[in-house]
């Protein structure tokens, strides 16, 4: 193995810089999209819990009818589903690089979905909290939406999770057209993570 390492490390260095960050580059994990995500379909029908702004309480439902006049009034061509918890390191570097390119993706027309899928954490944590946390980590972004599946409705309609007793598998994003139909289904967010967010 070390020999290997070694291999490789002199071998770029003969090809130059370039090929040192091809050796290195982490793509991003593409999934193969389930029976209920279909390209030329739109997602099945989700509603999630979402914070009204006049009152401040979590109790505004966003479902799939609403978000089509959001995009329509905003003119988004991309959706993504960013699914999370806050156990979750991998969710939160997507989380991270995503707000850090907030204005790149704003540019690029699309929306952000934060779905805080983790309904054993919303026993110890209010989603006040978990709202208050986001945005002191700079995760969460005006324009954003964050939204609440407390018993994973989206991710089993979705096909993306089957046993409501063990833990949610993250992380998962879908990007989504502006039509809300399928484009692309992500695992592990690797380096080019923000190109395949924007393709």
């Amino acid at each position: 193995m070390l020999k290997n390492l070694k291999i490789c490390f002199f071998c770029a260095l003969a090809l130059g810089p370039l090929s040192t960050l091809a050796v290195f580059a982490k793509p991003t994990e593409m999934l193969s999209f389930t029976k209920e995500l279909k390209p030329d379909e739109e997602v099945p029908w989700f509603a999630f819990d979402a914070k009204d702004k006049e009152n401040g309480n979590y109790d505004k439902v966003i479902n799939s009818d609403k978000l089509k006049d959001l995009i329509k009034q905003k003119n988004y061509r991309r959706v993504v589903f960013a699914f999370f918890a806050t156990w979750c390191p991998p969710c939160l570097e997507g989380l991270k690089k995503m707000s850090d390119n907030s204005e790149q993706l704003k540019k690029n027309g699309v929306l952000v979905l934060l779905v805080y899928v983790a309904e054993k954490d919303m026993e110890t944590y209010s989603r006040k909290k978990i709202d208050e946390w986001l945005k002191q980590k700079k995760y969460l972004k005006d324009e954003w939406l964050l939204v609440f599946d407390p018993f994973n409705n989206s991710l089993e309609d979705f096909g993306l999770h089957k046993d409501r007793k063990a833990d949610v598998p993250l992380p998962k994003t879908l990007v989504t057209d502006g039509n809300l139909r399928p484009v692309t289904l992500i695992g592990a967010e690797g380096d080019d993570f923000l190109q395949v967010l924007m393709k």
